[in-house]
């Protein structure tokens, strides 16, 4: 009876023993191992859609003047259905007659808020019947350049597309030689703010 006290005695013993030998209070942590191999690449994502194309630049070879804004004070000729007037300081060599091309806009700012930029000619259309009721055009006549304004079935008033709500601006494109007039661009089918950017001026 006594062993077997004893025995059990000593299986308590050790399991106290083992107990402690596992507690919280463990020794140091050891060195960590060696890194393992890197994986594989992964697959390739696919790729991004193109962006859109840019405007193509202006020929370098070509020569472009151009006015700032500009407003009319007085026309030369000041009609109730028909005005015409000489954009001044502006003096067409033959060749620029010939072989430029030669914009003219017309911005419209009734107030600040809403500003309006057309490429003449510029026409309205009669609301009643759909015909034009006003044109706005610009003209060459000898070695000037002459803007237009008619009436059609109204009559105009005296101060009229006269500044500062209306504003307008040249910009006469001269190529190299005659040989680059057929690769000139169709302005007529770009905004006035492709166009600038085209030509590298200030709006």
């Amino acid at each position: 009876m006594k062993t077997c006290s004893y025995f059990t005695k000593t299986i308590l013993v050790l399991m106290v023993v083992l107990l402690t030998a596992c507690s919280a209070e463990d020794g140091a942590t050891g060195p960590a191992g060696p890194q393992g191999p890197q994986g594989e690449q992964g697959i390739q994502g696919p790729a991004g859609t193109d962006g859109t194309d840019g405007i193509d630049g202006i020929d370098a070879n070509s020569t472009v003047i151009s006015s700032g804004w500009f407003e009319i004070n007085t026309w030369d000729t000041d009609l109730s259905n028909f005005k015409f007037h000489r954009i001044p300081d502006l003096i067409l060599t033959e060749f620029q007659r010939e072989n430029s091309v030669i914009l003219v806009y017309r911005r419209y700012q009734l107030v600040p808020t809403f500003t309006t930029i057309d490429l003449l000619p510029f026409y309205e259309l009669d609301v009643t019947n759909g015909s034009i009721g006003l044109a706005i055009q610009s003209k060459v006549s000898g070695n000037g350049l002459f803007l237009q304004v008619q009436s059609f079935g109204r009559a105009l008033v005296d101060e009229e597309f006269l500044g500062p709500e209306t504003q307008f601006r040249y910009m006469v494109i001269e190529p190299e030689s005659t040989a680059d007039k057929s690769n000139t661009s169709d302005y007529s089918k770009m905004t006035y703010e492709e166009v600038v950017e085209l030509l590298g001026i200030n709006p």
